[in-house]
């Protein structure tokens, strides 16, 4: 098709500088409109998936299935996203080995960089994902040193904020959590 679109530019006059430019034109909008329609479709997904978990659970565990479907999302938009960019790259007749690799190493190092990072993270998904605590529940959280206990404020994928019982703030990055003690749901029983 690319060829055929080349050579039709070129019949209607343009130079092959000219054809080869509007070509790389179109298909370079072409990307960003499947990129887009791709991100439409799979928020709309993520907000259907989103709702349909959140009606059939509580209130706290629909807070639990908002949260989990905007991480969904982004991950995906990130992935849409960084995909088109490589599609356009290409059509652009940018050589992406070298750029792979590199990117393979900036990975690596950033990986070992920002291990506490992505252990945060990771432990945060598994919070979530377990409903081990939310927001508005007290609970007592213990790391590798000292245990902290106050009403959860804030859960993200990154930390926990908790309102300590003298007022004080506290941000408890979700890799150094260790246990965790739920005083909310054991008075439920």
């Amino acid at each position: 098709m690319s060829d055929d679109l080349y050579r039709l530019l070129r019949r209607w006059g343009l130079t092959d500088l000219g054809a080869n430019s509007v070509r790389h034109l179109i298909e370079v909008i072409g990307i960003l409109v499947i990129a887009i329609a791709a991100s439409r479709l799979t928020n709309r997904a993520a907000r259907r998936w989103t709702a349909t978990l959140a009606e059939r659970s509580t209130l706290a565990g629909a807070a639990r299935a908002q949260t989990l479907g905007s991480v969904t999302a982004s991950v995906i938009r990130i992935a849409v996203w960084t995909l088109a960019a490589l599609f356009i790259l290409g059509d652009v007749g940018l050589n992406l080995g070298p750029l792979i690799a590199g990117a393979s190493i900036v990975g690596v190092a950033l990986g070992f960089g920002a291990q506490t990072l992505v252990k945060d993270f990771l432990a945060g998904f598994f919070i979530l994902a377990e409903d081990q605590y939310g927001v508005g529940e007290e609970v007592s959280i213990g790391g590798e040193s000292a245990s902290t206990t106050g009403i959860v404020e804030e859960l993200s994928l990154r930390i926990t904020r908790l309102r300590g019982d003298d007022g004080t703030v506290w941000f408890v990055p979700n890799g150094e959590i260790r246990r965790v003690g739920n005083r909310s749901r054991a008075t439920e029983r």
